[in-house]
């Protein structure tokens, strides 16, 4: 099992208590034969004693309860092993944040900004941090812990939820708040900056925060449809079927339809929207 949080603590607590007994504590073991193709979590030695420890979840199923039973008899049948179970009890999922609670933060961030820099920089990013929890939830990727504030954007980037471009950003301001956090020196983010991430905020917790995938399939559906029969040309440019109206400026669109896109991410949007027509094109001609 991977160690993280709450596993990990019980572990380093059970072999505090080993070791604390007279036995030589390792972790990460492979067994010894006939056992070796497995790894145990931990191994306690002393004297004759050979102990197995696992660390499980205080919840697990009773389909592993049951085989953590058998395995008990079969190590001491077999080889004279103990084996012991160390439960933890697993993190509470974090719960929905209140979508009130996030713009109330926002507004007031956005009120202090111009007199207390630092102060509206942690209230912000309360907001933030808030927002992509509605964010994950909506997209049905919510943690089933609390993470460190670098894990969570990671994983949301891993998920789809964020963009690179966005991940970066906020990665960014997260650097910054923990230096005011923790009373080191950091520059506040610009206005620029400051206004896109209040933007960002808002659209992420009322679950529209414009990503990339989001910005094509949008645009394709409203303005381009290459995959629809009986649409009528109303320009070819770009290997589209354009609806009514058409040809359209993608970049142009996209700014006013999605307020909180950073730049970076309508410029992708618009190369992959261009490549996109130009495949239909060449399909076109085939």
């Amino acid at each position: 099992m991977t160690m993280n949080g709450p596993a990990y603590e019980a572990l380093l607590n059970a072999k505090a208590k080993y070791e604390a007994g007279g036995y030589a504590v390792s972790v990460k073991e492979r067994l010894p034969k006939p056992f070796d193709a497995f790894t145990a979590d931990a191994v306690a030695r002393r004297d004759d004693e050979f102990v197995v420890v696992e660390v499980k979840s205080a919840n697990m199923s009773d389909w592993s309860r049951k085989r953590l039973e058998e395995l008990t008899e079969i190590l001491r049948a077999d080889c004279g092993w103990r084996l012991d179970i160390i439960t933890y009890e697993p993190d509470v999922a974090p719960p929905l944040p209140d979508l009130d609670h996030i713009n109330r933060r926002v507004q007031e961030a956005q009120h202090i900004a111009e007199t207390s820099p630092d102060g509206a920089s942690l209230l912000l990013w309360s907001a933030i941090e808030g927002a992509l929890l509605r964010a994950a939830h909506e997209r049905g990727v919510a943690p089933a812990r609390p993470l460190p504030t670098r894990s969570l954007i990671q994983q949301l980037t891993i998920d789809g939820v964020l963009s690179d471009n966005q991940s970066r950003e906020l990665k960014d301001f997260a650097d910054r708040r923990n230096a005011i956090a923790h009373g080191l020196c950091a520059v506040p983010p610009s206005p620029e900056q400051f206004d896109w991430l209040s933007r960002f905020a808002l659209s992420a917790a009322a679950g529209h925060h414009a990503d990339l995938h989001d910005m094509v399939v949008w645009f394709e559906a409203h303005y381009a449809s290459p995959d629809e029969a009986g649409v009528p040309y109303v320009s070819d440019v770009g290997g589209y079927l354009w609806l009514e109206g058409g040809p359209y400026d993608a970049e142009e669109v996209l700014r006013g339809q999605f307020e909180d896109a950073l730049d970076a991410d309508v410029d992708e949007a618009v190369r992959i929207i261009e490549r996109d027509g130009l495949e239909w094109a060449r399909r076109d001609q085939l």
